[in-house]
């Protein structure tokens, strides 16, 4: 036989032998530790851990502990003005500007929106916005009044806060007139909802607006409107108020209203002119209004007021975004349907308007309920 077969016969029979020794060895080893360890089917003492097992536990990173459950995030708090007529240290301002969520609007009352609930506060408007059932919706006349001061205007007084002031006595006698001659005062989320067919209006509705949170708004429209039983809708500038403005309401005196049952809703923050902001400008003024009234009465406002009657379609468009259900113009109009409710006109009420006068604009000849009789 050759011998170099033979000399690789031994080396590969060697290699071999002592594998066979080293399983060997690893058999003996594992028998020992097995008859050395614990059993599985023993349960081991509640909290009880060895030592090495302890000290692996030691290097694992510890889990996050689990996070509560989630609070809805904080409304976005709007960019400081940059008016210097504006700007102050007054405390209000950021109370307001950082408040929590804008409350949701709670479901509305199945009959008018103003009905007086158990509390004697007025049932809150509902959110999403009312639709139409099917495809077609009411088109209604209903005579909106737009008001700003109730007061006498001062001897220095220009041109414009002379039209724009209506005496006390002079909306007594129209609130007087209004009674009675059988009207009810209604608000938008009234209107809104007979429009699309949910509920029926009064035979004679009527809806009262006062635009800018004037103080005498509440020094003398307010009680005025408690003596006759009507309710009001009060389009607020807000900054005005958190500014504490000379001339304007506080928000205690809001609030109050609002309890009372009156509607109280956004008229922008500062009273600009609307078609000059881009859609930055515009969220801040809408949504910051919105946000801020939401704040101190408890629920999502839906109607806006444009300052100055001015606006365009891109204030529209971040209306609707914003989810409001309408929004209020200049405009001298009494018919309101769902398709044109961003652009809902009234009826101004001036210094100088008569009786006989009011009493014109007030015409709802030819319907009921705010609709047309056949």
């Amino acid at each position: 036989m050759d011998s170099r077969f033979t000399s690789r016969a031994g080396q590969v029979a060697g290699r071999i032998g002592l594998l066979g020794l080293l399983v060997a060895a690893l058999a003996v080893v594992g028998a020992v530790l097995s008859g050395c360890g614990q059993s599985r089917d023993v349960e081991p003492v509640a909290g009880q851990v060895d030592a090495p097992a302890a000290a692996v536990l030691d290097t694992v990173p510890s889990l996050p502990t689990p996070a509560a459950t989630l609070l809805p995030p904080a409304s976005p708090t709007p960019a400081p003005t940059t008016d210097p007529a504006l700007l102050t240290d007054n405390a209000a301002v950021q109370a307001t500007q950082t408040a929590a969520v804008s409350p949701p609007t709670p479901p509305i009352s199945p009959t008018l929106s103003g009905d007086a609930t158990s509390s004697g506060d007025a049932a809150p408007p509902a959110a999403p916005l009312p639709t139409p059932y099917g495809v077609y919706s009411w088109t209604l006349k209903v005579p909106i009044l737009m008001y700003h001061y109730i007061s006498q205007p001062p001897a220095d007084a220009d041109v414009y806060r002379v039209d724009l002031s209506v005496t006390p006595d002079n909306f007594r006698q129209q609130l007087a007139w209004l009674r009675d001659n059988g009207y009810t005062a209604i608000d938008y989320y009234d209107l809104s909802l007979a429009i699309v067919g949910h509920i029926e209006l009064p035979e004679k509705p009527v809806l009262l607006t006062f635009d800018d949170g004037y103080l005498d708004n509440y020094t003398a429209a307010f009680p005025l409107l408690q003596e006759y039983g009507y309710k009001g809708t009060f389009f607020i500038v807000t900054d005005f108020v958190d500014l504490g403005r000379e001339g304007y309401m506080t928000w205690p005196m809001i609030e109050e209203l609002s309890r009372a049952g009156h509607r109280i809703e956004p008229h922008s923050r500062t009273h600009p002119d609307l078609r000059d902001k881009d859609r930055d400008g515009l969220i801040w003024e809408l949504l910051g209004s919105q946000q801020t009234i939401a704040a101190h009465i408890g629920y999502t406002p839906r109607y806006f007021c444009y300052p100055g009657g001015d606006y365009n379609a891109e204030t529209i468009q971040l209306l609707r975004e914003l989810e409001y259900w309408g929004a209020v113009t200049t405009a001298n109009d009494t018919w309101h349907g769902f398709n044109e409710r961003f652009e809902w006109g009234r009826l101004r009420i001036r210094n100088n308007t008569t009786l006989a006068e009011f009493a014109n604009v007030l015409d709802l000849e030819g319907t009921v309920r705010g609709k047309r009789v056949e």
